[in-house]
């Protein structure tokens, strides 16, 4: 996990996030099985309840504050935003295909190399972001070779990688499984407001059904 992350493992975050998922569940079995209070028991003092009373109302209004603590503990994390992960994984995954592609033209020839004593041929993404094309995307990739310009300065050679849209696609679709499925993303920040909404989708169920 990343340092900036950490605090997602602090007592309060942990606590706000079990409470939210048991208040979730409890609410979506007392929807189901209709679920009431026949008897109280306070201390070993028990009483009998005349009318049983459903749980829900209570379990409800418990479950809406547990939402909202947890909401509050979401936002007071300080973590890297999702969208910034999802580039950053989804560039370890775009980056070698590029530069093997940008390169590729060049492996066999020996170009002027910009280092100095030169190194192997090398090349890298200087950003973490695609630029979309009629065809798909392309990608901007940095490389270690000379170029001379006009006024005969020497810089570094930049080179052009193309995609396709079904190549760009497919790893996309790479990055968010990557974000949900390996990295803690989904399961530490976002898995809660999922398990939270399955009451709403009990009711809802048993709306359709009425």
């Amino acid at each position: 996990m990343p340092e900036q992350d950490e605090t997602v493992d602090s007592p309060g975050f942990i606590r706000q996030r079990r409470n939210l998922i048991l208040a979730s569940l409890v609410l979506a079995f007392a929807q189901g099985t209709h679920l009431t209070i026949h008897k109280l028991n306070f201390f070993g003092a028990e009483g009998t309840i005349e009318a049983p009373v459903s749980t829900v109302p209570f379990l409800v209004t418990l479950w809406f504050y547990f939402l909202w603590r947890y909401w509050q503990a979401f936002n007071a994390v300080p973590k890297t935003p999702t969208k910034t992960r999802y580039r950053e994984i989804k560039k370890s995954l775009l980056q070698p295909i590029a530069v093997k592609r940008a390169l590729a033209p060049f492996r066999d020839s020996k170009p002027p190399l910009f280092l100095d004593p030169p190194g192997p041929l090398q090349g890298w993404m200087p950003h973490d972001q695609e630029e979309p094309t009629d065809r798909g995307a392309k990608v901007i990739v940095v490389t270690n070779m000379a170029e001379r310009s006009s006024t005969g300065a020497t810089s570094q050679r930049n080179l052009e990688a193309h995609f396709s849209h079904a190549e760009m696609r497919a790893i996309r679709t790479r990055a968010i499984l990557h974000l949900i499925l390996t990295a803690d993303e989904f399961s530490e920040y976002y898995m809660p407001f999922a398990v939270a909404a399955i009451p709403i989708f009990v009711w809802i169920w048993q709306l359709g059904r009425n």
